[in-house]
C-alpha cells in the first residue's frame, strides 16, 4: 500500500477521482441561482405585484432544485460506488494474504476485514469531491453575498471564523483519542480469541479492555458534542446578526429586504458546507491514523 493516504486514493481511484470531479462542478454553481431568484421575487416580482415574473421566477427555481437534485444523486451514487469498490479490493487482499502473515494477530486481522477497510473505503470515495464541492459552494456564496452587501457578508462571513478555531483546537484531541481506540479494539479481538482458544474464564484481561474502549468513547463523544453544541451557538448569532445589521440598513433605506432574505438564507447555506468541511478535516486527521494502521498490517 502507498505510504500516504492520499497517494493510495490517487493509486486505486485516479480516474473516478477525475469523473467526480466534473460532476461536482456541475454542482456547485447551481448552489447561487435560488439566492438570486429569492432576492428578485422579493424585490422585483412581490414589490412590485408582477404575477407572471412571479410564476417566471418560481418556475426557474423549480428548474434549478430539480436540477440540483439529479446531480446530486449521481453524484452520491457514484461516490458510494468508489466506496464499495475500494472496500471490496482491501478486503480481498487482506483475505489472500492475511492467512500466510503470521505476525498480523487475528482480532487486528477480523478488525481490518469487518470494519476499518469500510471506513477507508468510504474516505477514498470522498476524499476529493467533497472538500471540493463545499469549499466552492462556501467561496461562491461567500463572494456572492461580498458583492451584493458588503457589510452584512463581513458579518456572515466572521461568524465562520470561531467554528474553524474550536474544531482546529478540539481535533488534535480527538486524533489521540481515536487512535488509542482502534489499537485497544484490536487488543480485544485478540485477548477473545486468545481466551476462547485457552480458557474462556480468564477474562479479566478482556474486561479491563472493554472497559478501557467505554472510557475512550464517551470522552471522545463529549467532546464531539461539546464542540457541534458550540457551532450551532455560532450559527444562530450568525444568523440574528444578519437581521440585525440588514434591518437597520434597510430602516435606512442603504439595502433591500430581498437581500436580507437571500443573505439568511445564503448563511444556512453556507454554514453546512463549512460544517461538511470541518467533519472532512475531522475524519480526514482520523482516517490518516488509521490508514497507517492498516498499511502496517499489510508491510
Amino acid at each position: 500500500m502507498s505510504p500516504s493516504l492520499y497517494g493510495y486514493v490517487l493509486k486505486v481511484s485516479r480516474r473516478q477521482q477525475v469523473r467526480l470531479g466534473l460532476l461536482t462542478l456541475a454542482v456547485f454553481p447551481l448552489s447561487l441561482m435560488p439566492l438570486e431568484l429569492q432576492r428578485r421575487i422579493i424585490n422585483y416580482a412581490v414589490a412590485h405585484s408582477a404575477i407572471e415574473l412571479l410564476l417566471a421566477y418560481g418556475g426557474l427555481y423549480l428548474v434549478v432544485l430539480l436540477l440540483q437534485s439529479g446531480l446530486k444523486f449521481l453524484r452520491d451514487a457514484y461516490m458510494h460506488r468508489i466506496a464499495e469498490g475500494v472496500t471490496r479490493l482491501l478486503r480481498r487482499k487482506f483475505v489472500r494474504r492475511g492467512p500466510l502473515d503470521a505476525a498480523v494477530a487475528d482480532g487486528t486481522k477480523q478488525s481490518i476485514i469487518s470494519a476499518e477497510s469500510e471506513k477507508v473505503g468510504g474516505f477514498v470515495a470522498e476524499s476529493i469531491s467533497l472538500p471540493m464541492l463545499q469549499a466552492g459552494t462556501v467561496l461562491s456564496i461567500a463572494a456572492y453575498m461580498l458583492i451584493i452587501e458588503p457589510l452584512v457578508g463581513i458579518v456572515a462571513i466572521v461568524f465562520l471564523v470561531p467554528s474553524v478555531v474550536v474544531v482546529g483546537l478540539a481535533q488534535p484531541v480527538l486524533n489521540r483519542l481515536s487512535r488509542s481506540k482502534i489499537t485497544v479494539v484490536r487488543s480485544l479481538g485478540e485477548s477473545v480469541l486468545r481466551d476462547g482458544r485457552h480458557d474462556a474464564s480468564k477474562g479479566s484481561d478482556s474486561d479491563a479492555l472493554v472497559e478501557r474502549i467505554y472510557d475512550l468513547r464517551l470522552r471522545f463523544v463529549n467532546l464531539k458534542i461539546a464542540t457541534k453544541s458550540f457551532n450551532q451557538l455560532i450559527t444562530g448569532l450568525g444568523l440574528l446578526s444578519i437581521l440585525l445589521v440588514g434591518g437597520w440598513l434597510a430602516i435606512q433605506d442603504r439595502t433591500e429586504i430581498g437581500i436580507i432574505v437571500a443573505f439568511m438564507s445564503g448563511y444556512e447555506r453556507m454554514t453546512n458546507p463549512v460544517r461538511d468541511l470541518l467533519n472532512f478535516y475531522r475524519r480526514l486527521s482520523m482516517m490518516r491514523v488509521q490508514y497507517r494502521l492498516v498499511a502496517d498490517a499489510f508491510a
